[in-house]
């Protein structure tokens, strides 16, 4: 029987990938990441990471799924800028609020790792970059070295919202239509749909998530696509829909290609797992990448390519170094003080993010720095400024004006747009807040 086009033409793909793999080629929209980037600037970053990463695999080797998946969920919303790490605030639900991401796990892993790099390179490394090398890492632990070349560079993103993972995250039950439509809408090919697929090989789905797959119409009857033995054993785990079932059939516990041999099993646990057989070329592709050395390079280089969505690399695009990786950046993105003529005047700020705060030192004009502000930060923002370091006629030009009695923390009055009062943490300082 002669080959269908479909498949000689993924065949073609195949090749194509390969050669651009050995040539070290990339893919995505990754314009900006090098293997470099923190060469100069943080040159222990990997290690740091690696260290750190591998100690929590080694400690609860569930970890590892954990990790990996939390980089997947991140770059398919938004691209990969640490969205997902954002906590929510008040009337905004973030992304890790979104039903998708109630079961990620491995949140203190990063904060871990993001502390250690600020006591070692502070302001320098983002978010983001930390999930793509703890991603590699945490599936390297078991080999013992990296598996792919992780590109970095990123900057980390400012807005995280729930609604925008729960359109744009594949669901468990998508057909391969849908999914295949959602991964090229990425810059992805059928290839990485198949690849990343296989992240499956290790990690756990509760019941909840394909038990609907054991009861389809509701009489008892299970889905034609699922091994019936296989079938009846999930009926005994799934006792109730929280218990965890182990993605890989046949060995859930090391990242390997037998996932891949599940499938052709018919031993996919999910919808989405079973869909790759539907088509000919990506049921072509299960076929190849039974193979872990074939299976094994495509996941490192669709990791690379997945990696590179929608990256932010400049601050101009929106992105910042987060020194909290749960916490935007209310002052200036990236830096620890005001560059540039605008604000040539300014001496010096801290920033206590978690207040939302801004401690400005020096002389400074504040409807050009609250102007600023407002165009790079969404929030509310204080700005505490040091009387004793304004110009003796600030009050006089209306820049300042200074209560006789501090008022309560919200009992503020309006002037210019700007809300001017005394902090009691600082009686010295007035603040300045919209």
């Amino acid at each position: 029987m002669k080959p269908s086009i479909n498949v000689v033409l993924v065949s073609l793909l195949l090749l194509i990938d390969v050669i651009s793999v050995c040539h070290g080629g990339g893919g995505g929209r990754g314009g900006g990441l090098s293997p470099v980037f923190y060469d100069k600037s943080c040159p222990q970053i990997e290690r740091i990471v690696r260290n750190i990463t591998w100690s929590m695999v080694a400690e609860n080797s569930t970890m590892a799924p954990k990790l990996l998946r939390m980089h997947y969920h991140d770059c398919f919303v938004r691209g990969c800028d640490a969205s997902l790490l954002l906590d929510s605030i008040r009337g905004n639900p973030a992304e890790k609020e979104a039903i998708q991401n109630s079961n990620i796990r491995g949140y203190e892993v990063i904060d871990e790792i993001k502390t250690r790099l600020e006591e070692k390179c502070p302001g320098i490394v983002s978010c983001a970059d930390i999930l793509a090398l703890v991603a590699r890492d945490a599936v390297s632990y078991q080999f013992g070295r990296p598996m792919w070349q992780v590109l970095t560079g990123r900057k980390d993103g400012r807005v995280s919202l729930s609604s925008e993972a729960s359109i744009n995250l594949p669901s468990a039950g998508a057909n391969f239509t849908t999914l295949n439509q959602q991964f090229i809408g990425l810059g992805l090919n059928i290839i990485d749909l198949v690849a990343l697929s296989g992240a499956h090989t290790i990690g756990v789905a509760h019941c909840a998530v394909f038990q609907r797959r054991l009861n389809v119409t509701g009489k008892g009857d299970i889905d034609p696509t699922l091994d019936p033995e296989y079938a009846e054993f999930l009926r005994t785990q799934c006792t109730n829909p929280g218990v965890a079932v182990a993605l890989d059939a046949n060995s859930s516990a090391s990242f390997d290609s037998h996932y891949f041999a599940g499938l052709r099993q018919n031993k996919g646990l999910l919808r989405s797992d079973a869909a790759l057989l539907t088509d000919r070329r990506s049921a072509y592709i299960v076929r190849r990448f039974e193979k872990f050395p074939v299976f094994m390079t495509y996941f490192g280089k669709s990791m690379k390519k997945m990696g590179s969505i929608g990256v932010i690399t400049r601050e101009e695009d929106g992105g910042e170094i987060r020194k909290n990786c749960r916490t935007i950046v209310t002052s200036l993105p990236g830096t620890d003080h005001f560059p540039g003529p605008l604000h040539h005047r300014v001496e010096k700020f801290t920033t206590e993010m978690k207040k939302h705060k801004v401690v400005v030192t020096g002389k400074i004009d504040p409807q050009k720095v609250l102007k600023k502000l407002r165009k790079k930060t969404g929030k509310r923002v204080e700005i505490v400024v040091d009387k004793e370091e304004q110009p003796k006629d600030a009050s006089a030009e209306g820049n300042l004006t200074k209560p006789n009695v501090c008022p309560p923390f919200f009992d503020c009055f309006k002037e210019s747009e700007i809300l001017f009062m005394l902090s009691d943490e600082n009686p010295n300082a007035c603040c300045i807040m919209w």
